[in-house]
């Protein structure tokens, strides 16, 4: 069964939908969910298969929540550079504003650009380079999802 796949990366597969932690972006729970085939836009998937996304999109926002303390998980499907249809989920949690505006003289009163927030992460956590002070250890990040998909899933 493809369930064979699943490595340090990779959180979650079966015949459809592969869910894996990105690797050029170090924010813990940051997520690429994957579909299987050749669908390159969501119209592409059929009635079953729709749903099917749906419910593993749901399960991965409520893991994403309660494994980072996330206030907001960021749902974004570009399809720009590889084409095939896939999804970011990435956790907006208080310690990655905190950064966020830190890095960029924004205030608190000031309403979150979650766009510039997302590309400002991308850029700034990346192997390498030590994660901004609050960020939880990415390995404890994994294996509280991986827990959370688990029992999500029965």
């Amino acid at each position: 069964m493809a369930t064979d796949y699943v490595n340090s990366q990779c959180l979650h597969v079966d015949d459809r939908f592969t869910l894996d932690a990105a690797d050029f972006c170090t924010v813990p729970g940051y997520l690429i969910l994957r579909v299987a085939g050749g669908a390159t836009r969501l119209a592409d998937l059929g009635p079953e298969a729709a749903r099917a996304l749906g419910g593993l999109l749901a399960r991965a926002s409520a893991a994403l929540e309660a494994a980072t303390g996330a206030e907001r998980v960021y749902v974004l499907s570009f399809c720009e550079v590889d084409r095939r249809l896939h999804f970011h989920l990435f956790p907006r949690t208080a310690w990655l504003l905190e950064a966020f505006r830190a890095a960029t003289g924004a205030g608190p009163a000031d309403a979150v650009d979650g766009p510039a927030l997302f590309g400002w992460a991308r850029a700034a956590c990346v192997p390498g380079r030590a994660l901004p002070a609050g960020a939880p250890a990415p390995a404890d990040v994994a294996a509280a999802l991986r827990a959370a998909l688990h029992l999500s899933a029965q």
